[in-house]
């Protein structure tokens, strides 16, 4: 699913559930934005993410979404959400790995797509992940350079592409339909909470996604001189920073009230 997709899923939801407050379901949608943070960016080698299979893992666990949503609830909400479109995309577009780092402990798995059984000490998984059919169709850094244990969880939609289009447009649409009666007053009060409330973790988001997804599908395949590389280092790192210096001022943790 691409970015635009679940950012627009989490408003969509989030105004369902916190239509009084519309700063609550922008704060869904920046959750929404978080996961793909680890996509196989400059900051490592993509040759690393093929060999350790990173993206859709690293920040799309239950850990992660868990620990996000002790932090702030909303922000959380976000996470769950962008890993249930992820949950259920093929095999081709990489699942999602929901138990990271845990699975990591099935090193071998008992048998192959060919029929072959294995022994091996230690945990063993039932069966090969199924990635490796097809390998030909799946993002480079989703391809798998051995065979691994079926760690993922993937779903019903083979062709994400017209599954994510569907679910962008759908999400706006609906989004146009429930403030329909006032509509222009809602664009107005959505772009200065973006802009104006959350402006340094929104910049932020935009900066690092922007030249990190430059990188990873144009940048990285030319000949990049040194300077170059340094600038698209700095200005991910300044996006980076600038979440991280909103972000930690969105601690908002759930608070258990004992009834009387």
């Amino acid at each position: 699913m691409n970015l635009n997709t679940h950012v627009a899923f989490a408003l969509a939801v989030g105004l369902v559930l916190f239509h009084n407050d519309l700063s609550l379901a922008v704060l869904a949608g920046i959750g929404a934005a978080l996961p793909d943070l680890d996509r196989e960016y400059i900051f490592t080698r993509r040759a690393m993410f093929a060999r350790y299979q990173l993206h859709r893992a690293l920040f799309h666990n239950l850990f992660f979404a868990s620990a996000v949503t002790l932090f702030n609830p909303y922000l959380g909400l976000g996470v769950f959400l962008h890993m249930l479109l992820d949950m259920l995309t093929s095999p081709t577009d990489g699942g999602i790995e929901l138990f990271f780092p845990l699975g990591r402990l099935v090193k071998d798995i008992k048998m192959d797509y060919e029929g072959r059984v294995r022994t091996s000490r230690g945990i063993m998984w039932l069966l090969e992940d199924p990635v490796r059919l097809i390998n030909r169709t799946a993002d480079v850094g989703l391809r798998e350079t051995v065979k691994m244990p079926w760690l993922r969880v993937y779903g019903p939609f083979k062709n994400s592409r017209l599954a994510d289009w569907t679910i962008f447009y759908f999400s706006f649409l609906f989004i146009q339909l429930f403030e329909i009666h006032d509509l222009l007053n809602w664009w107005i009060q959505f772009l200065s909470t973006v802009f104006l409330k959350y402006t340094f973790i929104t910049i932020g988001l935009v900066l690092f996604y922007s030249i990190g997804e430059l990188w990873r599908k144009k940048l990285q395949f030319k000949n990049v001189t040194d300077n170059q590389k340094l600038a698209i280092i700095s200005g991910m790192t300044l996006g980076g920073l600038m979440i991280i210096y909103q972000g930690q001022s969105l601690f908002m943790p759930v608070r258990l009230t004992k009834s009387k």
